[in-house]
């Protein structure tokens, strides 16, 4: 499996964001994103997942493979969050794990609506449902904003778990938790 992306343009309300970006990932492979806000980092995981649209170029991916964790959660707020959760299990066919609940520091919320939980605990909730998606392919748009410490680290194993399953993975980050990538693209620079 893999991701390739050939001369791929981009624009939003008529303006160039993205111009000829061109790279390549298999099996195991981390691309870590960067740029200033506004670069089209966001732009560029939504035309690789499919959700936008792009001028001209090619993107090579298997779309069933894909979970794109991005700015909106897609939290259903009068739920609470095991009903979420079992509702995301469900829609992805994949039984959740408790543990990770526990893990992520959710477990003592899980009766808890939704609309309640703080934008951590919110994000924390989102990565639940990326670990039940059960994908080869993640994209993923600042996956540790509003993340503690202990979450930041567990999100780290878990993206290396990932890549030694022979996972890809694409991820947008202003932060340096993303040590030795297999291939780093600032679009600051393009």
């Amino acid at each position: 499996m893999s991701v390739s992306v050939k001369n791929l343009s981009c624009s939003q309300s008529g303006i160039q964001i993205i111009s000829n970006i061109s790279f390549s990932i298999k099996n195991g492979e981390i691309l870590k994103i960067s740029g200033e806000n506004g670069s089209g980092k966001t732009t560029l995981l939504r035309a690789i997942s499919g959700l936008s649209s792009h001028n001209s170029g090619e993107i090579l991916i298997n779309k069933n493979q894909v979970f794109l964790l991005g700015h909106n959660a897609g939290i259903k707020q009068n739920l609470t969050v095991e009903e979420d959760l079992e509702f995301w299990s469900e829609f992805y066919q994949n039984k959740h794990d408790n543990e990770i609940l526990n893990r992520l520091g959710l477990h003592s919320k899980k009766h808890s609506q939704c609309r309640y939980l703080s934008q951590g605990q919110k994000q924390k909730l989102a990565l639940t449902r990326l670990f039940c998606a059960d994908r080869k392919i993640w994209l993923l748009d600042e996956p540790f904003s509003f993340l503690d410490e202990d979450s930041s680290n567990f999100l780290l194993s878990k993206i290396e778990d990932h890549r030694k399953n022979d996972g890809i993975t694409i991820i947008v980050s202003h932060q340096n938790l993303i040590e030795n990538p297999d291939l780093s693209i600032n679009l600051g620079d393009c």
